[in-house]
């Protein structure tokens, strides 16, 4: 099993963001604002990134209140999806 790292998931999470817009969207997420705003996510690609979180982190999104917050910065999404992958 890898070991989940802060780096390693902000990464992957910027990979998988980037395939569901189709472009390069780091110099975006560095902003750390609101990301689905800033990358104009709409609910289908909201789908898509909750659906990669359960595949490509065993992260179940949704089930807990803290989710939604989750979805306010891209750094707390980063957080949120660390602490649920070492669990």
């Amino acid at each position: 099993m890898s070991v989940t790292t802060v780096e390693s998931v902000r990464e992957g999470l910027a990979g998988i963001l980037g395939s569901i817009k189709k472009r390069d969207v780091s110099a975006e997420l560095a902003q750390d604002e609101n990301f689905m705003r800033a990358l104009n996510l709409d609910s289908l690609d909201a789908v898509e990134l909750t659906v990669r979180l359960g595949t490509d982190y065993g992260v179940e999104f949704g089930a807990e209140a803290e989710d939604l917050d989750a979805l306010e910065s891209f750094s707390a999404l980063v957080d949120l999806v660390v602490r649920r992958a070492t669990r």
